[in-house]
């Protein structure tokens, strides 16, 4: 299913003239007629049916009919709904052996038009540079919050020009690290929290629907914190959205520590410094918890207390060391640590549990882009986000931990290791988890004494990622143990299925003293990787919401 499909690369000022074009008016375009305005140009340049596309279902989609994610198929448009900007497809081929609906509607962002098509009459250059526009606006242009605009603000004039000037400049560096990476973050949560909202709200109205003398309080209250949070989150990017406010905020990054506490870091030479993170309990516990450190960290180390995880983050520098004792540490991200340092619990994975904010997280727990980064004796518990720890640059060592869910999910992702970055696992459990280890290309995993328990599926490889495993369990998967996409090593589109003996010829992979065993689709799964274009296209993450 290797389909090539049509790509874009256009410039700042060529998205500028686009969308001028496409939603500039005579009047005021308020954000409740943007979607109007894209119907309206779309019916005029889209093929209204018979082309053929790649469909990435999203991953609310493949939750919903239970398939890995991500899938993606080929489908042939049979009518596009301008009003609603999306398009009835029928889904003519399959990776897997999935059942999926015969016709699915799908929106129109959804869909990469391919070069190939049986009718050759159909202007699909056209086609599929107005959906390349429609998506880009959607991903990187539009935001959650804009459907709470005032009618009398014109959104043209007020966003337009300031957003897309915003993703290039942090596609081309000349946005801070730093403030990037809470753009993003931002950009994230808002998307995640309004999925929540409708879908909140849906549930709302059909319980109203079916006992109208019934009010779920909790469901409501839910829905008030949310709404709240989207407010604020709107707020913080109307003021990154500034370049004039982003160039303070990018002068002042090191308010967040106090004078007297950049004196004092400096005074003593800047040396790697120690926070322990206590939630209370009995003075004789919190001595014997002190012992244990001193034994680890030796008597000399500066060390300072805390009754909150997150904040002992903040304040820590890289490569600083943070203990914990037991008890829920609620994180909304890994601060100080992102590029190297230590976090140990005391009292063993199963009484230190590290999780989620509610509505304060990206898709991952932790996300970690350089520097090397030790993990021990720790829970990592996903609850409502997608992954558990991203890796996008640098070594995450993992010792002694558990990668969890429990609510269990065919989306969910234990840990995600981009191109440059690796993992090595000693006596780590994945647990409950959709995909325990994805493992990019030019990506690296070594585990040792790994188990995987109750996961549909346990590593997923592309080309060129290098995979480790000695005397590891990989057995009850759902479906296979190891997925590997790959051109390499396949000589036609046909997938293999089989034991351990399909992986004897790739270098990449070295397996020793692993049991495989009662895996619902088999051992070892080989199959064609997607559309290549596509896959990158992806993957990049130089995007607002990577």
């Amino acid at each position: 299913m290797a389909m090539e499909i049509y790509t874009f690369d256009k410039s700042l000022q060529e998205r500028l003239t686009e969308y001028t074009e496409i939603l500039s008016t005579e009047k005021i375009v308020p954000a409740s007629q943007i979607r109007s305005e894209w119907s309206c140009y779309v019916e005029l340049v889209i093929e209204p049916v018979g082309w053929r596309a790649l469909w990435k279902i999203p991953r609310l989609t493949c939750q919903d009919f239970e398939i890995h994610y991500p899938t993606i198929v080929v489908v042939e448009v049979e009518n596009v709904e301008f009003r609603e900007l999306s398009a009835l497809v029928r889904i003519v081929a399959v990776q897997d052996e999935i059942q999926l609906p015969e016709k699915y509607d799908v929106p129109l962002n959804e869909l990469y038009p391919t070069h190939h098509q049986e009718n050759e009459v159909l202007d699909m250059v056209g086609t599929a540079n107005c959906i390349d526009q429609l998506r880009f606006f959607f991903n990187y242009l539009w935001m959650p919050w804009d459907t709470d605009d005032d009618d009398n603000t014109d959104w043209v004039a007020m966003h337009l020009e300031p957003r897309i000037r915003l993703f290039f400049d942090m596609k081309r560096g000349v946005v801070t690290k730093e403030t990037s990476d809470v753009i993003r973050s931002l950009v994230r949560e808002g998307k995640d929290i309004q999925e929540k909202i409708v879908r909140l709200e849906e549930d709302i109205s059909d319980e109203e629907e079916e006992h109208e003398d019934l009010w779920d309080e909790g469901k409501a209250c839910q829905l008030m914190k949310l709404h709240f949070r989207l407010q604020q989150i709107k707020t913080e990017m109307e003021v990154l959205e500034n370049p004039v406010m982003r160039e303070v905020l990018t002068r002042n990054k090191g308010v967040t520590m106090t004078d007297k506490e950049v004196r004092r870091r400096e005074s003593r030479g800047r040396k790697l410094e120690g926070y322990f993170v206590w939630l209370g309990g009995p003075v004789q516990d919190m001595i014997f918890s002190l012992n244990e450190i001193q034994a680890v960290l030796g008597g000399d180390m500066f060390l300072k207390t805390s009754n909150c995880l997150q904040e002992a983050l903040d304040a820590s520098e890289v490569n600083d060391i943070v203990v914990l004792g037991k008890g829920d540490h609620q994180i909304r991200g890994a601060g100080g640590l992102e590029e190297g340092g230590v976090m140990k619990g005391l009292d063993g994975p199963e009484n230190t549990i590290i999780c989620g904010r509610e509505t304060e997280c990206g898709p991952s727990l932790m996300d970690f882009s350089g520097g090397e980064v030790t993990i021990e004796s720790v829970t990592i518990q996903l609850g409502e986000l997608q992954m558990g720890i991203l890796a996008r640059q640098g070594t995450l060592r993992l010792t002694g931990c558990r990668v969890l869910v429990e609510n269990k999910s065919v989306i969910k992702l234990g840990i995600v290791v981009l191109p440059g970055a690796k993992l090595i696992a000693q006596n780590t459990v994945f647990e409950g988890l959709g995909t325990a280890i994805v493992i990019h290309s030019g990506g690296g995993v070594i585990l040792n004494e790994c188990q995987f328990n109750e996961c549909i599926e346990g590593i997923q490889m592309h080309d060129d990622s290098n995979l480790s495993m000695t005397n590891c369990a990989l057995s009850n998967f759902k479906e296979y143990s190891i997925r590997m996409e790959t051109q390499k090593y396949m000589n036609g589109t046909e997938a293999k299925v089989g034991g351990t003996e399909l992986l004897e010829n790739i270098s990449e992979v070295c397996i020793q003293d692993c049991i495989f065993k009662n895996n619902g689709k088999g051992d070892i799964l080989l199959q064609a990787q997607p559309s290549a274009a596509l896959s990158a296209k992806q993957e990049g993450t130089t995007a607002m919401v990577s």
